[in-house]
């Protein structure tokens, strides 16, 4: 049987603490090895929610507009401090700047989705629209950028539209990236 859109969300909400808590404990380059992990997991499923999680709950939940708009809203700020993350190394002092006030908004958006949306939706629906939505979630994440893009809509079909081509996108920069690192 398939996971729930709970059971989705709170494994990558545990595996987002796991890797925040590695990024602490490590050296310079395992914060860079570590930090790639976080922006691919951040970015895939941020990107899930918006297409599919955020625009099904504000159909079938009253208060989920609310709890949406301020969710978005916490994904702007986090694509736009990954963006400028890109110009620095862990261990540079504007690298760790920007990780200071990005990891406790990481914290805090795992907190409005798990205390507030998810429970209103374990509420709201039963166990198969449950499994049906986290299928859903996970074919649009499997599909997501793996890169801030703060200059794409937060809401569909906008972030479809833009999250298509960038998905290539960044797929490609990701194998020229490996290229640039291989023994030669």
């Amino acid at each position: 049987m398939s996971d729930t859109i709970i059971e989705l969300q709170k494994r990558d909400h545990m595996l987002l603490d796991e890797l925040l808590q590695r990024y602490e404990r490590a050296t310079p380059i395992g914060r860079r090895d570590t930090y790639r992990e976080i922006l691919n997991l951040v970015t895939t499923h941020a990107f899930a929610e918006e297409t599919v999680l955020f625009p099904f709950s504000r159909r079938v939940l009253a208060s989920a507009e609310a709890i949406t708009s301020e969710l978005e809203s916490q994904h702007q700020r986090i694509n736009e401090l990954m963006k400028e993350l890109e110009a620095f190394e862990p261990g540079e002092a504007g690298f760790e700047v920007r990780a200071r006030e990005l990891f406790p908004l990481l914290h805090a958006d795992v907190r409005n989705e798990e205390d507030r949306l998810l429970v209103a939706l374990e509420q709201r629906l039963g166990q198969e629209e449950l499994t049906r939505l986290g299928t859903t979630w996970a074919i649009a994440k499997r599909g997501a950028p793996k890169r801030a893009h703060p200059g794409i809509p937060r809401r569909p079909p906008g972030n479809l539209l833009a999250g298509i081509p960038l998905f290539f996108v960044d797929r490609m920069r990701e194998l020229l990236a490996r290229w640039r690192r291989a023994p030669q």
